[in-house]
Formats: C-alpha cells, structure tokens, sequence
C-alpha cells in the first residue's frame, strides 16, 4: 500500500515528485537522490521540480510534513472510540502505527533517516521538537489526568516508539509476522512501562 500524499489544491506534478522522492530516498538514502533522477522518475523537467521547490531540502521537508500528517489522519482514526478508555486507547495507538508502517514501509525507512539526519533539527527548536503533534498531546493529556506516570515527553516518545520500530522493521524485512496476539502483548508491555 502506499501511503496517499496528495493534498489539496496541490498539482499531480507535486505529488508525483513527492511520492518518487520517498521511493527514491528508500532506495538511495535521505542524501543520495539527485535531482536528475527525481526528475526522471517523476516523469517531469528539473525546472518543473524547481517551479515547485526551492530546493531538494524543501522537498524533503515538505515530504515530512506530508507524511506526518497522513499518518497522524490513519492513527488518530480512534477520535471516534473517546468512551474507549485511556490504556485501551493508548495500546490501540500502538498496534496502529505499527501496521501504518508494515503497510507503508517506505514512510518507515523514510522517518528513521529523517531523524537521524540533520534535517530534523530544521524542523523544531530543542524545547519543541515533540511537543507539537498529536502524539505530544495524546501522551500529555495522560500525564495530566493522572494515567501514566510524569516522565518527560522525549522519554516517552522514544520507549513508545523504539520497540515499535524494531518490530515494524523485523516484520517488513521477514524475521517475524508478528500475530494480532503479539501485537497485543507487545503493546500491553509498553503500556505497563508507563502505567501509574
């Protein structure tokens, strides 16, 4: 499955050259995709790419938000299940951002260079680096009405996203299907971790 970048009121060329450049950043790495061969691969001129970027930095960060923002919408589906309560919420979180990224593992690979890459400090000052998305929020409102324990936001983020990773990868690269019961365990630990 491919995860859907298109916006509104953005042109197909846009879109394409976003969609080619997550493949191409897969294959050749964050740094290694010269704007030739997006050019080629998106079927557009280099000037067309330019018209639309100021750079191939722009591209990848506008290519950050976009797949921010398309994995905030497919996660963030549990608006609708509020009476479900904060651990259930919490684990379903997890189990759905790891088949986001079995089902769109170009978005992994994408993400893990992303923020082992200098780029990352392009988008967030120190002091807000997680503080500014759904997950910050979601992770804070449990902090503040008393469901897992006052720890800094950088620390849960990273135990909520580590093991998650791992598993996602193992499972994309065949080392393990990991069953919905797995799923579940794996996320009922992460949850203990945190619990109060």
């Amino acid at each position: 499955m491919n995860v859907q970048l298109e916006v509104e009121n953005v042109s197909e060329k846009k879109t394409a050259i976003l969609v080619n450049m997550l493949e191409l950043i897969e294959e050749h790495g964050l740094l290694g995709v010269p704007i030739s061969l997006l050019a080629k691969k998106a079927g557009v001129a280099a000037g067309t790419i330019y018209h639309y970027f100021e750079s191939k930095d722009a591209i990848i960060l506008e290519l950050f938000n976009n797949v921010r923002e398309a994995i905030t919408h497919e996660i963030f589906r549990m608006k609708d299940r509020s009476k479900d309560n904060y651990s259930e919420r919490f684990k379903s979180l997890w189990v759905n951002l790891f088949q986001y990224f079995v089902e769109n593992p170009r978005v992994l690979s994408f993400m893990e260079q992303f923020f082992s890459s200098p780029f990352q400090r392009m988008i967030h000052s120190k002091e807000s680096q997680f503080y500014e998305d759904n997950f910050s929020s979601f992770f804070l409102l449990g902090i503040k009405e008393g469901y897992i324990k006052k720890y800094d936001i950088h620390i849960i983020s990273s135990i909520f996203m580590g093991g998650l990773t791992i598993a996602a990868k193992k499972h994309n690269n065949g080392y393990h299907t990991f069953s919905k019961d797995e799923l579940k365990d794996m996320a009922s630990i992460v949850w203990d971790g945190f619990k109060i």
